[in-house]
């Protein structure tokens, strides 16, 4: 799963000004003008699934806002790592709006197939957390040229 932060750059590459928006790119707009709780909140958005046989049926999920995992609401990037690392229970729990979806992964295989789909992507790092504001070429991106938290 690629995780980023909703930002402006995100919905433009997503056509989100468009005569016609999906209904996840239309909730997505929407919490773009919602106030946060915390400075450092986030809304976080799962931007692609890069497909693997352990999350089949889940590649056509992407620009859907993640509100909980495990039942823990999602504050931010580095709040969703946090909970990754710490999680104990045998899978993963992801709650995604508008339509309340659900995916659900099995915590015990998360690091072998993120291994795997990092090969087969050519991608470097399982997780890149950084700074809007700086530039670093040799950090990963997605498809659309933004930055990646992928985990699976």
């Amino acid at each position: 799963l690629v995780f980023t932060s909703l930002s402006i750059p995100y919905l433009t590459d997503s056509d989100a000004w468009s005569e016609y928006i999906s209904d996840d790119i239309s909730h997505l707009l929407l919490q773009r003008n919602q106030p946060l709780e915390k400075d450092s909140d986030e809304v976080v958005v799962l931007a692609q699934v890069l497909a693997h046989r352990e999350n089949l049926g889940f590649d056509q999920l992407t620009d859907l806002h993640l509100l909980k995992l495990n039942d823990q609401k999602i504050r931010s990037l580095c709040h969703l790592k946090q909970i990754i690392d710490e999680c104990k229970t045998e899978f993963l729990h992801f709650e995604f709006a508008p339509d309340g979806r659900i995916v659900i992964l099995k915590r015990s295989s998360v690091e072998h197939v993120t291994r795997e789909v990092c090969e087969e992507h050519y991608i470097r790092e399982p997780y890149v957390l950084r700074d809007l504001g700086t530039k670093d070429d040799n950090l990963n991106t997605n498809a659309r040229g933004h930055e990646i938290f992928s985990k699976k």
